[in-house]
Formats: C-alpha cells, structure tokens, sequence
C-alpha cells in the first residue's frame, strides 16, 4: 500500500506586480483548486502565503469560499508558516514566532482551521528552528529527501515521518520526494505510477508531493499541458482508480508511529546548495555531479543558504537593514506586519527565479520597512559595523532619512528617503553567475520543461551585455584620474583612475550628520541646517583632475536627466554646473556644483535568470562627475 500525500505551496512575494498576481491565480491557483476538489476522494495539503491571501482575499475571494467548504468536507488541510513568508533562520527568532502565531490565528479565523503543519519557506534548515517552530505551535514540518540523505538515510529508510529533538523537545519531519518534484507534471503521468509501484507495497510505505503551485499551469508551457490537454484529471483519476495507492493527510500521518529519530544537518532542498555556491565552485559541482554515480549524490553537499549574503553585498545590506528595523518597530500591529513583509524571502536570494534581480521586490522590502518605522522613526546617530565585514559604517536614522557610510571611502551604501519611501541606493552589481556561459545564442520557447532542464532567453545577442563590475559601488566614491575616460571606458570601469581610500574621520558631537574625513583630500559630509533636505559635500585640497562616481537605483518611468536625456541610456554631458534627475511619479533630485563639469552616465544592466528564461534588467544607473578640483556639491533630495 502506497500512501499518498499531495501538498500546495502557493506564494507570490510582497511588491509583485498584480498582474503576475492575476496570472498565476487564473493560470494555475484557481484553476489547480477546482480541478483537485472536482476528485472528492483525493485528499491534498496547501499552503497559501500570507502575502499572496491578502491579494486573494481582496481580489478574489471566491477562493477563500471554495477552500472553506474543502475543509469543511474533510478534503483538505491547510498549511501554516510565517506571514510574510521569510527564510525563518534569516529572522530574529521573535519576530518568526510571532509571524507563525499571528498565521495560525489568520487561518484559524478564515478557514476555521487549525493547522498542525508548517510549509518552511525554501525548506531552508536549521536546528535552531526546532524551538522556534515548536514555540509557535507547530507539530510538524517539511522538508526535502535530501534533507534525510544528508543525515545518513536512504530511500529505503523514508516509508513515514521521523522524530527530530532538541534538548528533548520534539518535532516531526516528514520527506518530500525529490523525484515526484521532478516527475509532476512534467512527464508522462505513467512515469509517476510506475515509480510509486517501484516502491514496497508489502508494507505501507508514504511518499510525498510537495511542491509550487504556479507549475500547474503558471510556468511556462504548463497550463496547455496541465489543463487543456488533462494532464492533471487523468492524473487524479488514476490515482483515484489504483486501490493500492491511499490519499492521506500529513496531520493523520503524524498521529502514528515514527520511522525513527533522526538529526538533521543546516541543509536546503539539493537545487538551493548549488545556487549559493561562488561562481566557481558552482560549475565544479556541475561537474562532480556529471560524473559521479548518482548513488552518491547524497554524499555532495551544496553550499550554506546564508551565505548568499556573502554572494550579494546587496542581499546583505537588505538583510542587515532588515534587522534595524525589527529592532526599532513598535508594537503596532501596522507596523509588525509592514515589518514581516519587508522580510519576506524573495529578494534576498536568488536560483531559477529572479529574486534579488528583480528591482520591484527589493523596492517593496524597502518600502515595507521603511513602513514598519513610520510610526515612530528612530533617531540615531552610531558608528558599528552595520554590514559585519569588520569595519565600522556610520550610521544615521531621523524622521526623513536613513544613512550608511562607508569610512574608508567615504561613500553612501544606503540613502533610505522615508517621505519617497525608498532607497536612493537600490542597484545591484555586475557580475558573473555560472549560468551565463549557458545563455544561448538565440530564443528557444519549445517544449514543456521543469524550469530546472530549460534553457531559452526572453530575447536575442544577451552575451553582448555580459559586462561587469571591476570594483564595489558606491554613493559618492572620490577618484584621482589622469584623463577624462570615454563613455565605453565608463561603461566598462576601466580607465577611471584610482579610489580614493580616507584614513580616519570625525563625527560632529551634537547628533547631527556631519562628519570630516581626511585623506588625499578633506572632504566633509553633511545635511543642510538651513534646508533639511540638502545634502552638502564639500572637500578640502588640490588634485588636477577629481572624479565623483554616484550609482543609483531608481526604477520609475520616464526616468532622466534635465528632462531630455533618457538614464535608460548612455549619455555624455560637458559643461555642466548642475543637473536633475527625474521620473514619473519621483520628485526630482538635484545635484549643484560650485564649478562646471563633465558628465558621464550609463545604465546599469544584468543578464538573469528567470523562470521564463535569461533576461536583461534595468538594475540602476551610474553617473561619473569629472572636474578639474575637488569642488563643493549640494545635493537636494
């Protein structure tokens, strides 16, 4: 006897566009729940984020009815996790049992549920969340077959759930298959019953599907495939016609004997331990996998997911970001849940999907925390190491601003404008992913493939925009040069003569942002005491020929320069005393020098990856200001 478990995870990030919204409910949400609950005797675990049943709930609340009555009838369970769904161990521990709490509640309230089971958000694992999820309630979890191989098992030892511990407290973890992930609904549904007859029907033994929701219907090719052409009726008719394969609950599941006790190291599903590997090291893994016997692949472990804030200084400095504001929100249940989905995973990691590519969800964790603050915006002024790289930034927070700086180059790593709502400073880098030496040379939009085994691009010749970065970006970085570069020198960071790096630095003592650095050259930092909103850079000394360097990462439309030069493109200004930066939407900011200058700007662009293929993004803007002396800046925000 086969028992059979189907579980849902449906999620779409905080920030999304609605219409991606819109799509993945028509295309695979809606349509996956009608289909499933048309099989009355197939029982199915789902899980809905707490961002995504907002929109739902809002937009289209005959989901929440149709889920309701599935419920009431004894079809189907409902999954918890945290609301605003993070990566748990990426969190402080209160703000994860809260999220939890207040989700269980949320549940219980709409669906007059009460959940038992939690879906982890990327089955990101650690130990520790045996407290946490305990604390919140939770009787049992998740996670990928992987998981249990890495702990010493193998596909024999996974017929039930096991007993996971710390300090003798208990949590029960139940396998999810990886070869039913990639079977369904990608294969011929022959290939999915011949692999559940390969099992052991002697004894019962569980297997679990548990995986995205939008792959019924809302990834590529899928939706032809999965409704039009039956793949998902046929599926659950044979599943209903097969007497020796059981539809059971994950909940009824857990109130039976274990399989045993088990350990189970820091660990993701086996695709996340690739994808946060350096570049590098990520294509030797390739390798090792191609030639090795897959009887060892248990034996490969993939990277730690954490350190994906060492992959992304721009994760990390979300991250760390994210982490001022958890200490400083107040109890406002506003505020908490802005808070929770500014945490929200999404933009803090990034594999197949977009992720941390995509400007708008790093936008919407921006907003949502600079949201969480609102109610009360600390007021600080400190000197620690906010990014956690050993050194000191400064670090200043009132009612309109949030700021970092770096001292060695006395540059901006973040300008948060609390009236905007956003960061100034929210561009990403240039640089290599292992991927990019796969990009084909052309579109290919054939076939229905898991998004793991495809390889198309969203558009033509995307290796010609494969530059990048020579050196870390910044807000205000200052550059002895020898020559004007040209724009493609620019466009390609070479050529721009040497960073300057200060040695030491001196902070006003009366709480205001004003602060002296000394180098090659004095330069001095501070916001306008005659006009709050004015940023003042002033410097101190002689160099022939002075540069200063201002990435920026504004998304709004009709984004330029002076109204007339489009920052989408490359542009090349002479004789310039000031200028402004404007968009739909955006008030303007304005830069004012006390001497003319040469100006130099381009776009910044990337090559990703994303479920619907390679695709180039708008990441930013960066513009180089050259002249003749170091001179005085004012700079309205």
């Amino acid at each position: 006897m086969i028992k059979f478990a189907i579980y849902i995870h449906n999620h779409q990030p905080a920030g999304n566009f609605d219409e991606v919204f819109e799509y993945a409910y028509e295309h695979a949400y809606l349509p996956l729940l009608k289909v499933i609950t048309g099989h009355r005797n197939i029982k199915f675990g789902i899980h809905n984020s707490g961002t995504l049943l907002e929109w739902i709930l809002q937009k289209h609340p005959e989901f929440f009815e149709i889920l309701k009555e599935s419920v009431r009838v004894g079809q189907a369970e409902i999954l918890s996790s945290a609301y605003g769904e993070p990566i748990l161990s990426f969190i402080p521990k209160k703000d994860a049992v809260e999220q939890i709490k207040y989700f269980n509640d949320y549940i219980y309230k709409h669906f007059d549920f009460e959940v038992k089971g939690l879906w982890l958000t990327e089955r990101i694992w650690e130990p520790g969340l045996i407290s946490t999820l305990l604390d919140a309630g939770i009787e049992y979890t998740l996670l990928d077959d992987t998981h249990f191989k890495y702990a010493g098992l193998n596909e024999k030892d996974l017929w039930s759930y096991y007993i996971t511990e710390e300090k003798g407290r208990t949590l029960k973890v139940f396998p999810i298959s990886m070869k039913l992930r990639y079977l369904i609904p990608f294969h011929p549904l022959t290939e999915t019953i011949d692999f559940l007859k390969e099992q052991d029907r002697n004894t019962p033994c569980l297997r679990i599907l548990g995986d995205d929701g939008e792959k019924f219907g809302a990834w590529p090719g899928t939706y032809d495939w999965v409704y039009n052409k039956g793949w998902l009726d046929d599926f659950l008719n044979h599943l209903e016609n097969e007497p020796w394969i059981q539809s059971v609950f994950l909940k009824d599941i857990a109130q039976e004997k274990p399989a045993g006790r088990i350990y189970i190291p820091t660990s993701s599903y086996e695709e996340m331990g690739e994808w946060v590997m350096p570049t590098q090291y990520a294509k030797e893994y390739d390798e090792l996998k191609r030639t090795v016997d897959k009887k060892y692949y248990h034996l490969i472990h993939g990277g730690y997911f954490k350190n994906f804030l060492s992959k992304y200084p721009e994760a990390n400095l979300m991250q760390k970001r994210m982490l001022f504001a958890s200490r400083n929100v107040t109890d406002n249940l506003d505020a908490k849940l802005s808070l929770w989905r500014g945490q929200c995973s999404c933009a803090y990691w990034h594999g197949i999907f977009g992720g941390l590519y995509l400007p708008h969800l790093r936008a919407a964790i921006y907003k949502n925390l600079l949201e969480a603050e609102q109610h009360k915006p600390p007021k600080t002024l400190e000197e620690y190491d906010f990014d956690t790289n050993g050194e000191n930034e400064i670090v200043y927070s009132d009612r309109e601003f949030f700021f970092v700086i770096k001292p060695k180059t006395a540059s901006f790593l973040e300008i948060d404008d609390r009236k905007r709502k956003l960061n100034l400073l929210n561009y990403l880098g240039r640089r290599v992913e292992k991927y990019h030496y796969r990009i084909p040379e052309k579109t290919d939009n054939q076939g229905v493939k898991s998004i793991h085994e495809n390889l198309r691009s969203k558009e033509d010749d995307l290796r010609e925009n494969l530059i990048y970065d020579q050196y870390t970006r910044g807000f205000g970085l200052d550059r002895v040069m020898k020559q004007v570069p040209t724009l493609e020198e620019f466009y390609q960071g070479v050529n721009l003569g040497e960073i300057i790096e200060y040695s030491d630095y001196v902070l006003a003592k009366d709480d205001k942002l004003r602060v002296i650095f000394h180098g090659p050259v004095n330069k001095t930092i501070a916001l306008s005491t005659e006009n709050y909103r004015n940023l003042q850079i002033t410097y101190d000394g002689n160099i022939s020929l002075f540069g200063i360097e201002f990435s920026l990462g504004i998304f709004f439309d009709k984004l330029s320069l002076n109204g007339k030069y489009d920052l989408r493109q490359k542009q090349t200004l002479a004789e310039l005393s000031e200028f402004i930066i404007e968009a739909k939407d955006l008030s303007p900011l304005v830069f004012k020098a006390n001497q003319p200058f040469t100006l130099l700007a381009y776009p910044i662009e990337t090559v990703s990856s994303s479920e619907a293929g390679f695709e180039k993004n708008f990441q930013g803007f960066d513009l180089l200001l050259v002249f003749k002396n170091p001179p005085e800046l004012t700079i309205a925000l």
